[in-house]
């Protein structure tokens, strides 16, 4: 008999994955502390009610409410802004 295993016991997603990139909050602040706390990188958006964490993958236009408010970046970097910064530095 084979036995079967439900396949959230088998992968491990991360919660960006399990939220589909985007996670609701009341402030600015809030979504700022969760993305610093779960070391996530990605945009933080104003919307008609309220503002979204929203992962990089995010595909600007998405929601036609969103205006992009604050990027933040996560210690691997995936938002890219440490080699931008690094490069604005050594070019003058």
């Amino acid at each position: 008999m084979r036995v079967t295993r439900p396949l959230d016991s088998v992968f491990t997603m991360s919660e960006w994955n399990y939220t589909q990139c985007a996670k609701p909050f009341a402030s600015v602040d809030d979504a700022r502390q969760y993305l610093h706390a779960k070391d996530f990188a990605g945009w933080i958006l104003q919307r008609e009610e309220g503002f979204s964490a929203v992962c990089p993958a995010y595909p600007e236009g998405y929601y036609p409410d969103a205006t992009v408010i604050e990027e933040v970046n996560n210690s691997r970097d995936e938002m890219g802004t440490e080699k931008n910064r690094e490069s604005s530095l050594q070019c003058c």
